[in-house]
């Protein structure tokens, strides 16, 4: 081993061999300019843009999931609408400047507010403000149509549990009666 590692040394004191290694280096710093990015950040980063279908679609579909544990229904019809898109709020600064031109009492003091977001640089060398929170729409409306809601307390069971899970009035759900098919 010892042996080994005499002969290796020699070898690199040699100026070719040092050369060699050198311009090596200098072509893989060279390179690893166009090899693609591996920054772990980028792995990590979480989605910011919510897709208001999946939400919407997330809604309806425990919403659908209800209605069968209480009615028996195994495809009710659910459609829920939202009231406005996602409401970002952003970081920002505010600063307040007030001020008196002299120390007469009759001068009225002038005071100004200056309000600058917070931005953040993007890998492509955008800038966007910073989000601090998103706040999700709020659900306008509920329209539930299954077998078995002609009965007023399947109605009544599956309008409460609605109201409860979502959190809305009960003038935000509509519920009706599908048709009922007879075999025959």
């Amino acid at each position: 081993m010892n042996t080994y590692l005499k002969t290796f040394t020699e070898k690199i004191k040699d100026p070719k061999v040092i050369t060699v290694i050198g311009i090596c280096g200098i072509l893989l710093i060279f390179l690893s300019g166009y090899l693609p990015d591996f920054d772990s950040e980028k792995e990590s980063t979480v989605k910011t843009e919510i897709d208001l279908k999946e939400y919407k679609s997330e809604i309806e579909e425990s919403v659908k999931q209800i209605v069968t544990s209480i009615s028996g229904d195994t495809s009710p019809t659910v459609t829920v609408t939202l009231e406005s898109g996602v409401r970002y709020t952003y970081a920002d600064q505010t600063k307040n400047d007030s001020s008196n031109s002299s120390g007469d009492k009759n001068t009225q003091a002038s005071e100004s507010t200056t309000r600058t977001y917070i931005t953040v640089r993007s890998s492509d060398g955008g800038e966007r403000p910073l989000i601090v929170s998103e706040l999700m729409p709020d659900i306008r409306g509920v329209a539930v149509i299954c077998n078995g809601a002609d009965d007023e307390t399947v109605a009544e069971k599956i309008e409460n549990a609605v109201t409860a899970a979502l959190n809305i009035t009960s003038k935000r759900v509509y519920i009706a009666g599908g048709k009922q098919y007879e075999k025959g």
